[in-house]
């Protein structure tokens, strides 16, 4: 547990979200979490599709939000793929986006590096069918699984099945060259790629056919299905008119896919700030296939209600009551890591931190930030317990 809370500490530190024992930090957003965990359950049991929008400003907790589900989805069987639109992913074509997909996959795994790729879900897969069965009844499961992949797109299935007897034979080079192609490389050599028995790539043409039959294979093998985390959606507002509303279009398709059952098993969670939702120029109002699709908060009276089963969920920004209960698991966590128990109180730490973080924020203060600054004040009090600041109530901080 020392590791995990190191490794917890040193994230805040640098402003980035931890990737791992994330409950350990979650304060409010309840029922934002529950619905979320609900569209899993959905997608697992029933092999729906889904998707949602979070939105909320920078340092509402987006990011964390997805973390949180993504550990969430990877213990609950499924493969994830986190992506970030500054990761410089072309989301305009569906094969750059499939690409990205198979560049990031993550499984439940017992070694300690992040991340995973495609041959070691398939590898595991492998040694479980020879562990469990004689090789006929092998066989046997490995060509059924082929056989289904022909529905949705035939060098696929030819180049899986290609990818396995490689990796049954231990052809290193021809399981390579299998692998690149299933992942959407489109710079597979010719000569190499006759070896595969195909003609083309993975191409904006059978993208989606492709991708079906991977996430088909997924459940064949024994995965609850796949999730997708997209982040900072908003970035896509930078991007050309024409890209950006092909992305926008390829969006609503997705919207679609999910709700028809074209795509099963399988869900998308994008974060993306209140402009992109709001933006008429360059923000989803622009492109009204789209928009229509997200809709709108209903007004309740008094003010719009949140709605948490529509595509959209918005986080607001923390109160002081959520400030304080993020103090308390931080302190916790720091004091229990550093053996030391703080000089001051709780009320005390939360007003020595907010003052830092009016130095910096214009408006209100970020989930991020303050954490960033919590971290710094409670490394001091650590390492310097006797400096007279540590001993004096601070209150009269009026902005939160």
């Amino acid at each position: 547990m020392k590791d995990q809370t190191s490794k917890i500490l040193n994230a805040l530190r640098m402003g980035v979200i931890p990737d791992t024992v994330l409950d350990e930090l979650i304060v409010g957003r309840t029922q934002e979490m529950e619905e979320l965990t609900n569209m899993l359950e959905e997608i697992k049991n029933n092999g729906f599709g889904a998707v949602k929008f979070v939105k909320g400003e920078y340092g509402t907790g987006k990011s964390f939000m997805l973390n949180y589900m993504k550990q969430r989805a990877i213990n609950e069987g499924f493969v994830v793929a986190s992506l970030s639109i500054t990761g410089g992913f072309n989301f305009s074509k569906f094969d750059g986006l499939y690409t990205a997909i198979m560049s990031n996959l993550e499984i439940k795994s017992d070694h300690q590096s992040k991340g995973t790729n495609f041959e070691e879900i398939f590898e595991n897969w492998l040694k479980n069918i020879k562990k469990e069965k004689e090789m006929n009844s092998a066989s046997k499961d490995i060509y059924s699984v082929i056989a289904a992949l022909n529905d949705y797109n035939n060098a696929f299935a030819m180049v899986l099945l290609t990818y396995i007897r490689a990796k049954i034979n231990n052809d290193y080079e021809l399981s390579n060259i299998a692998a690149s192609w299933i992942k959407g490389d489109k710079n597979v050599p010719y000569e190499l790629k006759k070896r595969l028995n195909v003609k083309g790539s993975v191409d904006i043409e059978n993208a989606i056919n492709v991708f079906r039959g991977f996430i088909t294979l997924l459940s064949l093998i024994g995965y609850s299905g796949i999730m997708i985390f997209i982040d900072e959606l908003e970035m896509v507002m930078g991007n050309r008119a024409d890209t950006r509303l092909k992305t926008y279009a390829n969006i609503r398709y997705i919207m679609d896919a999910c709700g028809t059952g074209e795509l099963e098993k399988c869900g998308f969670i994008f974060a993306g700030t209140k402009e992109l939702f709001i933006n008429e120029e360059k923000g989803f109002k622009s492109y009204n296939a789209l928009n229509q699709r997200i809709g709108s908060k209903i007004s309740g009276g008094k003010g719009q209600v949140a709605n948490l089963r529509q595509p959209v969920i918005e986080l607001n920004a923390f109160e002081q009551e959520d400030y304080f209960k993020i103090t308390e698991k931080i302190m916790a966590i720091h004091s229990s890591h550093y053996h030391y128990r703080a000089p001051v109180d709780l009320t005390t730490i939360y007003n020595l931190v907010m003052i830092e973080c009016s130095k910096t924020d214009k408006e209100r203060t970020t989930v991020r930030n303050y954490s960033k600054k919590l971290l710094e004040i409670l490394d001091l009090i650590e390492q310097n317990p006797d400096l007279p600041i540590f001993k004096t109530k601070v209150s009269g901080l009026i902005r939160h």
